[in-house]
């Protein structure tokens, strides 16, 4: 009874407005998106033939995973502006690719991640903070793994994002975190690099004043 009453409430409160409107702009973005993967993939695979074997089965996993999850993210386009024209109430029902989804994008980010924590250790030498990156990015993958799990049981939109949400934010702040330390440690290391080989920055400017007063 209690579960009944709450998919009435669901429904009486459901816009679809905001659902095909976010799912129409996320399409979009994951096509350009996935355009630049292609032509940047293509470029890679093209001029630098001589990569080591790991990293070229890497990149073909990203391009994979990628090429997946972009299926899905047009299947799901597909279901609530074609298949559901008419009935905005299937809308309330959450789709499989949506689903599918969550792992794909999830183990694109965690391999990339895995990729730049691995750099951040050949340059730095140090374990302490790839130990910290590789921790913040393997919660972020297990996060994902439950999130994924849990949409596999709830068929209600709106349900879904009422009790996920604090777990979606956290999910984004883990991730985002393991990105800036992984971020600050590479750029650290390599300032640092760069002080210890004696490489002295030059000055532009007065050649950019030069330049720009002979144009004027």
């Amino acid at each position: 009874m209690g579960t009944t009453n709450n998919l009435e409430d669901s429904a009486n409160n459901f816009n679809p407005r905001l659902v095909i409107g976010p799912t129409q702009v996320c399409g979009l973005l994951s096509a350009v998106l996935f355009g630049c993967l292609a032509c940047q993939s293509y470029v890679y695979f093209a001029r630098f033939t001589s990569d080591h074997f790991a990293l070229k089965v890497t990149i073909s996993a990203v391009i994979l995973l990628q090429l997946s999850h972009f299926v899905c993210i047009i299947s799901t386009l597909w279901t609530m502006t074609v298949s559901s024209y008419g009935d905005p109430s299937q809308l309330m029902a959450l789709p499989v690719a949506i689903i599918v989804a969550i792992p794909l994008s999830g183990s694109t980010v965690f391999i990339v991640q895995s990729f730049y924590i691995f750099r951040l250790w050949k340059l730095t030498r140090n374990v302490l903070i790839p130990i910290l990156c590789g921790i913040l990015a393997v919660g972020a993958q297990i996060l994902t793994l439950i999130l994924a799990v849990t949409a596999t049981s709830t068929t209600d939109l709106i349900t879904f994002g009422d009790l996920q949400f604090l777990l979606i934010a956290i999910l984004f702040i883990v991730r985002a975190a393991c990105d800036m330390v992984t971020t600050a440690g590479t750029a650290w290391s390599l300032r640092r690099r760069k002080r210890c080989s004696g490489i002295k920055e030059y000055d532009c400017s007065p050649l950019i004043s030069h330049i720009s007063l002979h144009l004027s």
